[in-house]
């Protein structure tokens, strides 16, 4: 009987872990697809379109296509130059995806500010937008680093590909630091309406609480995971839990803007399609003035709905 390489087993091996992980996370997609359906379609499709019904759609969807191209690279493949197409198309499918769903939790931020275009705000989403261009010329360089043979061996399907590289690691850091930065805005409003003693048992603020810090943690968590995969592990396998940690950036992104939107319908005399604003601001009226100075404010919001 024939005994196959020690190195071929070890990439068959490597290959069977990251297919059957890029098919969890699809899993866990279709499974939290159908759970929230209901809520999608009642408190999404209802209304005009807008900038929020946008970046719901794209982070919900555009999601489905990582794992499927994943897949079809790890199961069926081709030859060398597509092979490389494909893995170049699912890392920018991926760049995008990371975006969309920073925009949602930027928008949420922004609205807990209280929609305030200020001096601050233009210097802060300056950063952003030098930052995401970083991590976009960072892929790029990473990619230029890629190269495949095609099949791994005759008569055997798949792609074969040899990184020259593993700088992904930067971009998934400058992830990580954006979702720190705007989770540390959002709790620094939120410590400050609860000091207030303004909205703790509103169902809304509970809601952004809850979101604000649960999620983030658990996008936080597949974010270091990811990145201590992609610096240690072997490097045909430092992307295994990319698809991971993409899957459960748009879980969570949509489930806060599900989340936000049921809360606020039920918030009292408050019914339209429109998200809530959050304001914590001095109020210089002197109307609805805490004992520290700090109103809460809620307003309806426009074609250009924020979270």
């Amino acid at each position: 009987m024939a005994v196959l390489p020690h190195e071929l087993v070890d990439v068959f091996t490597e290959v069977l872990i990251m297919k059957y992980t890029v098919i969890a996370a699809l899993t866990v997609l279709v499974w939290d697809y159908f759970v929230t359906l209901p809520d999608e379609v009642a408190l999404i499709w209802p209304g005009r379109l807008s900038i929020s019904k946008i970046l719901f759609a794209l982070n919900r969807y555009m999601v489905f296509a990582d794992p499927v191209i994943f897949i079809y690279v790890l199961m069926v493949g081709g030859d060398a130059k597509f092979c490389e197409t494909m893995l170049r198309t699912l890392s920018y499918l991926s760049t995008i995806g990371f975006i969309v769903a920073q925009c949602i939790l930027m928008l949420r931020t922004y609205a807990v500010w209280g929609n305030r275009f200020n001096t601050t705000f233009v210097a802060l989403f300056t950063v952003y937008l030098c930052l995401t261009a970083v991590s976009i010329w960072n892929i790029e360089r990473y990619l230029a680093g890629v190269r495949s043979t095609g099949h791994p061996a005759p008569g055997i399907s798949g792609c074969t590909f040899y990184f020259s590289n593993r700088w992904v690691w930067r971009s998934v850091v400058i992830v990580m630091g954006i979702e720190s930065v705007l989770m540390i805005l959002l709790a620094y409003k939120v410590v400050q309406q609860l000091r207030a003693g303004l909205g703790r048992s509103t169902p809304l603020m509970q809601v952004i609480f809850r979101d604000g810090l649960g999620y983030f943690a658990c996008i936080l968590v597949t974010s270091i995971a990811n990145l201590f995969v992609i610096l240690l592990a072997p490097v045909t396998m430092h992307l295994f839990l990319l698809g991971v940690q993409r899957a459960m950036h748009s879980i969570l992104c949509n489930r806060i803007m599900l989340n936000i939107r049921g809360a606020y319908q039920i918030q009292p005399s408050q019914c339209c399609d429109s998200l809530t604003t959050i304001a914590l601001s001095s109020n210089r009226s002197g109307r609805g003035v805490s004992s520290n100075g700090v109103a809460f404010n809620h307003s309806v919001l426009s074609d250009t709905e924020t979270l």
